[in-house]
């Protein structure tokens, strides 16, 4: 079980290219909250996968540099289903792909469902909570 409580800035990776980063697997619930503990809960079913940057995804596509990204106020939360890896063996031949186990098959369809509600004060019981 992975608890993280530290700021979306701490959680970036610093990459040479800026791209998607620190993403959570198997999260069934993630809470964004201020200093004072108020903020926006996501419950979700069964689980995503979880990423919160101060930086939209429009940002990271359009920067060619890391250092040209500029550090937004708001946090944008990024909730996904599932994330397929981009690497495979190589990257010049039809084993760029990645492996069977990690691609996630097209042509059917697939649904998660996720609640946002509110919070204040100590919420880890109602985040506790199945829909």
């Amino acid at each position: 079980m992975f608890n993280s409580s530290s700021a979306p800035t701490a959680q970036w990776v610093e990459y040479a290219r800026p791209q998607e980063n620190s993403n959570k697997v198997d999260v069934r619930w993630v809470a964004l909250t201020n200093r004072d503990g108020v903020g926006l809960l996501a419950v979700c079913a069964p689980t995503l996968s979880v990423e919160a940057y101060h930086y939209t995804k429009r940002d990271i596509e359009d920067a060619d540099y890391t250092f040209k990204l500029t550090r937004r106020p708001q946090v944008f939360l990024n909730l996904d289903w599932k994330q397929m890896g981009v690497g495979g063996m190589d990257s010049w031949s039809l084993n760029a792909y990645p492996l069977d186990p990690y691609r996630i098959p097209s042509g059917q369809p697939y649904s998660y469902r996720y609640r946002l509600s509110p919070v204040s004060g100590d919420f880890t019981a109602r985040a506790a909570q199945s829909f």
